[in-house]
C-alpha cells in the first residue's frame, strides 16, 4: 500500500486523517513544519504528500516548490489548506501541486482524492508518458520529466510534462480544453480550472528559458505547441 507523508502543524487534524487511513492500509509519516518536511523527503521516499500551507519555517508553498527536481517531480502532492481563496488555490497549483483540498473537508472526499492522484501516477507511466516524442527540436525525457530544446534542458513536474506530452502528441493539431481536462484529471477536475494555472507555469519556465512560449491558446477551443 501507498507511503504518504502527512505535513500538518495542527496535531489533533493529523491524528485525525491518521486515523482514517491507517485501517485503509496506508503506511504513514508525519512532519510538523516545513523543514521537517524537507528533511523527510530527502531521506525516504514517499508515494504521495499531504500538504498543508500555514506552517512553521517554510511555508507550503515553498515545500511544494522545491519537489520540481528529479525523481521528486513526480510526486503528486494534495495542499489540504483553509485559504480558499481563488488566488491561492491557483497559487497551490503554480506551485506543483496536484490537487488542492480547502478545509473542512470530508475525510471520505480525501480518500478519494487520495485514491485518484495516485491512479494518475500509474496512468502517466502507461498513458500520455509513453507517447511522448519528439517535435521540431524539442525531446521529452519520460523517465527524468525533462523538456530539452536547443541543448538547454528544463525539469519539468509530472503534470506539466503530461501536458507538454499530449500536445506534442497531438501537434500541430490543436487538443481541446476538455480532451486534456479528461487526460489528466478524468472526471475529478478541482473547480478552480488547474489546467490554466499549470500551463500559465509551464510558459514562464519555457519563456525564462528559451525566449517562446511554445503553447499556444486557441481562445475558446484549446491549446497547440508551437516552435518558433
Amino acid at each position: 500500500m501507498a507511503n504518504i507523508l502527512i505535513v500538518e502543524d495542527d496535531i489533533d487534524i493529523a491524528v485525525g486523517i491518521a486515523e482514517f487511513l491507517t485501517p485503509k492500509g496506508y503506511q504513514l509519516d508525519f512532519a510538523y513544519n516545513g523543514k521537517q518536511a524537507l528533511n523527510h523527503l530527502n531521506e525516504h521516499s514517499y508515494d504521495l504528500v499531504l500538504l498543508d500551507i500555514n506552517l512553521p519555517f517554510i511555508d507550503g508553498f515553498d515545500v511544494c516548490r522545491s519537489l520540481l527536481q528529479g525523481t521528486l517531480a513526480k510526486l503528486p502532492v494534495i495542499i489540504m489548506s483553509a485559504r480558499g481563496a481563488t488566488d491561492d488555490i491557483l497559487k497551490g497549483f503554480k506551485s506543483g501541486a496536484w490537487d488542492y483540498l480547502i478545509k473542512p473537508f470530508s475525510f471520505a472526499e480525501l480518500s478519494a482524492r487520495i485514491e485518484a492522484n495516485l491512479s494518475k501516477v500509474n496512468l502517466a507511466k502507461t498513458s500520455i508518458a509513453n507517447k511522448a516524442r519528439c517535435f521540431n527540436g524539442v525531446e521529452l525525457d519520460e523517465n527524468t520529466l525533462v523538456f530539452n530544446f536547443e541543448n538547454q534542458s528544463i525539469q519539468l513536474h509530472q503534470v506539466g510534462f503530461d501536458i507538454v506530452a499530449a500536445l506534442l502528441n497531438a501537434a500541430p493539431n490543436v487538443v481541446k480544453t476538455k480532451a486534456l481536462h479528461r487526460a489528466l484529471w478524468g472526471e475529478d477536475t478541482p473547480d478552480s480550472d488547474p489546467l490554466r494555472a499549470h500551463i500559465y507555469k509551464l510558459r514562464k519556465q519555457f519563456s525564462q528559458a528559451f525566449g517562446q512560449k511554445f503553447i499556444i491558446t486557441i481562445k475558446g477551443i484549446g491549446y497547440h505547441f508551437e516552435v518558433i
